[in-house]
């Protein structure tokens, strides 16, 4: 289970069923993807067509993608019957009341029937010692199963035991354990592209990225250097006197991240203006204005900090097109702290 595909169509059968061996998994798998957009809606449409093919490939499409974007789901999978290969045969020893039965099969094989089965007999003490055997196996397996039912949706809720969930920004306050961007690709990869961009805008400077605090982009929390892990920044234009430059830099934890907001936020160029009062984004967000032709917003989502600069005739006057450019930037820089793909887009806007 490697790329975190091949439990995705037992996944997929369990979540439709719910019901059998695998019920309390059938539930968590459940629960996770109505975290997700896509997938609380290709699970509502597979359960109210069970039988529709093409709505079952598109929820195990979802699944595939959930199990191979959040390993620490995947992992926990694994863990359960979903994704655990097929037994070979064995041995196994079945007993009920005054029997005992030797057969040979996979766990979840239905008992055989014929002479495959061998039973041995036993006295009615033997057969008393077993029931309550039985019943104080199954008390602890009951007991088992829950703790093992509660881990199972904390994992699925992306709760990291033993370290500090951040909280998802804008969510129904569920807990997820953003991971910290510290490979400079990822963070390059929130950089919006010109197919995110409005139309007319074209990249001036290409996209840099690097590590820390080489480069461009200097220590921006003042006393905890080591906390800024990596940067991109890219630069477009529009009919040749409107620019705006995009940076993203990537911190150890929300914490470091909301230092450098405050730490930056007083060293940017400019006072608060209320006529480019934006709405607020992300955990944090501000702006300000130097003259009537440069405007700043900078906002930090989890542990990343953005900055969006529009410079150019009037920039500093209206407020719609940085708030465009600012939440396009958030939403990127949400969705890959949530292990996926940026992929928002102001396509269909104008700034």
């Amino acid at each position: 289970m490697g790329d975190g595909r091949e439990p995705a169509p037992d996944a997929v059968a369990a979540a439709l069923l719910g019901d059998g061996p695998h019920r309390a998994v059938a539930d968590v798998v459940r629960a996770r993807l109505r975290m997700v957009p896509e997938g609380a809606r290709a699970l509502a449409a597979a359960q109210a067509s069970p039988e529709d093919a093409q709505k079952r490939e598109l929820l195990t499409a979802a699944v595939a993608h959930l199990l191979a974007s959040d390993r620490a789901f995947a992992q926990y999978l694994a863990t359960t019957g979903l994704g655990k290969p097929t037994d070979p045969p064995t041995v196994q020893l079945r007993s009920e009341p005054g029997t005992v039965q030797l057969r040979v099969g996979p766990p979840s094989a239905p008992p055989p029937k014929g002479p495959t089965t061998v039973q041995l007999r036993t006295g009615p003490e033997a057969a008393r010692a077993q029931a309550a055997l039985a019943a104080r196996r199954t008390n602890t397996g009951i007991v088992a199963a829950l703790v093992l039912v509660l881990i199972a949706v904390l994992v699925a809720l992306g709760v990291h035991l033993g370290s500090r969930p951040l909280l998802k920004p804008g969510g129904p306050g569920l807990a997820h354990a953003a991971q910290p961007l510290s490979d400079p690709a990822l963070v390059r990869g929130v950089l919006p592209g010109e197919g995110a961009m409005p139309r007319g805008w074209q990249v001036q400077r290409a996209p840099r990225s690097g590590t820390g605090t080489t480069g461009p982009l200097p220590c921006l929390p003042p006393d905890s250097c080591d906390q800024q892990l990596a940067y991109a920044t890219v630069t477009f234009g529009a009919a040749s006197v409107q620019t705006v430059e995009f940076d993203v830099v990537a911190f150890a934890s929300p914490e470091a991240a909301a230092e450098a907001f405050d730490s930056t936020l007083e060293r940017t160029a400019g006072e608060e203006s209320t006529a480019m009062a934006i709405p607020r984004i992300g955990d944090q967000s501000a702006t300000r204005t130097d003259g009537s032709s440069s405007a700043v917003a900078l906002v930090r989502v989890g542990g990343v900090l953005l900055r969006v600069r529009d410079e150019g005739p009037g920039a500093a006057l209206t407020a719609p097109g940085l708030t465009v450019f600012a939440r396009l930037l958030a939403d990127r820089a949400r969705q890959a702290q949530d292990g996926r793909t940026p992929d928002a887009s102001a396509r269909g806007t104008t700034d």
